[in-house]
């Protein structure tokens, strides 16, 4: 059966010195599983225009939950692409 359980983010970091990238996305990771999620991996990704990468695996419906809470990401002018495994 097919369903959706990894959605990709890019965003942008801003000028945060790489400690504080690594401690925010830790924060981050933390606060996700509380809707249900993992943060998989999160890094900066190439041939792309956002400098931040974070790729989170759950379901759909939790997915909805993190969207729809006050947790935000550690960087911004996100987008997410969705994963459909089957």
């Amino acid at each position: 059966m097919a369903e959706i359980k990894y959605y990709v983010t890019y965003g942008n970091i801003g000028t945060f010195d790489m400690g504080e990238v690594k401690k925010k996305f830790e924060e981050y990771a933390k606060a996700v599983e509380t809707v249900g999620l993992k943060v998989v991996f999160w890094g900066a990704p190439f041939g792309v225009s956002e400098d931040a990468i974070c790729v989170i695996k759950g379901s759909y419906e939790n997915y909805m939950k993190l969207m729809e809470s006050d947790i935000n990401p550690p960087f911004t002018g996100s987008r997410t692409n969705m994963v459909m495994t089957w």
